[in-house]
């Protein structure tokens, strides 16, 4: 008999040792990926037009460097890395809630029709209302309002009572629902003055424009406020990618749940749309890349998600501020050209 015990307790040893072993690798995957969006955002702030040396680009961040340095990291580079990274966050962590509640590799804000919906209320409000951008905390909120009527739209369209909710007809009704939205944004530009017709396009094709430190400041409140939130459910997520069944179960409110979790997403995939264009691929692959890096825990999905999603807006925007094939290609579209294939693959592999 104690022997049998021995056994047991040794097999409880190796199996909590396997757990944490592979825990520990995992975090190292989370610092790792950290590193690398330091690595990448010093890198952003000495390359392009006036190359600036690491040392150099370090001296300034730290109050050295002389007056051109200053102006060029300070003022320039440092507000649109940090958008690239604030975006990131916004569509990686939305990206991963829609994936988990769908359960469908496809889902994300771009597949769904959200940021689209969002895309037409920001152009309605340029459009009809201002002339220029003065009130910049509008921005996420109308984003957020055409957001969600887009999602209470694509969900009405797409799911019936009594009837479990299918992600593949919610992603066909919601490329109709875009597309409709699209036709709409188009025939707008025809009433558009050359400023208001030159921003949209830069901030449709994913131009990060939104580098002043007054919509850093107020994206990075609002990404904060709902990303804390949406992490703190993470557990309960990670019930609900078991089966709608088995979180119910669990003592789980899914109706609850899907609705707060599809709020909260859509809230900061807006915001990031708001203030950084429209990165349709970029809630897609992210979470994949992630999931592919750490696993299925959502509480190491999610930060892998928000750091791999900065890391391909940053690394994105790099590209096509120093290297001159690239030069004049807005951030948005390089990512989408770059996403394309995974995105393929993802559909054939669907099928």
């Amino acid at each position: 008999m104690l022997s049998v015990n021995n056994s047991i307790d040794e097999i409880l040893l190796i199996s909590r040792k396997k757990v944490k072993e592979k825990y520990t690798r995992k975090f190292f995957i989370l610092a790792f990926l950290f590193l690398l969006v330091i690595a990448c955002f010093i890198l952003g702030c000495s390359v392009g037009p006036y190359n600036i040396s690491f040392v150099d680009v370090i001296k300034t961040i730290f109050g050295g460097g002389d007056s051109s340095m200053r102006y060029t990291v300070i003022e320039l580079r440092i507000p649109k890395l940090l958008l690239a990274i604030l975006v990131g966050i916004g569509m990686g962590m939305s990206g991963v809630i829609m994936q988990n509640l769908l359960h469908n590799d496809l889902a994300s804000p771009g597949t769904l029709g959200v940021s689209d919906g969002s895309s037409l209320f920001v152009t309605l409000y340029v459009a009809l209302i201002a002339k220029k951008i003065d009130q910049p905390i509008l921005l996420p909120i109308l984003a957020l309002v055409g957001g969600v009527i887009s999602s209470l739209i694509i969900f009405a369209l797409g799911t019936k009572r009594k009837q479990p909710i299918s992600s593949t007809k919610l992603i066909m009704t919601g490329i109709a629902v875009a597309a409709a939205y699209s036709a709409v944004g188009t025939l707008l530009m025809f009433i558009l003055d050359q400023s208001q017709l030159d921003f949209l396009q830069r901030w449709q094709a994913g131009e990060l424009w939104g580098t002043e430190w007054e919509y850093i400041l107020i994206l990075s409140i609002w990404l904060l406020f709902f990303g804390g939130i949406a992490f703190s459910r993470s557990n309960k997520m990670n019930a609900i990618a078991l089966g709608y069944d088995t979180a119910t179960g669990l003592g789980i409110s899914i109706k609850f749940e899907f609705l707060l979790l599809s709020f909260l997403a859509v809230a900061m995939s807006s915001a990031s749309v708001a203030f950084g264009g429209n990165f349709f691929f970029l809630g897609l692959i992210g979470p994949h890349i992630a999931r592919r890096l750490i696993g299925h825990d959502n509480r190491l999905v999610m930060p892998a998600s928000c750091l791999t999603s900065a890391l391909i807006v940053m690394v994105s925007n790099i590209l096509v501020s120093s290297v001159e094939i690239f030069a004049n290609i807005p951030t948005g579209i390089f990512i989408s050209i770059l996403s394309v294939p995974y995105f393929l693959y993802l559909l054939l592999r669907s099928n």
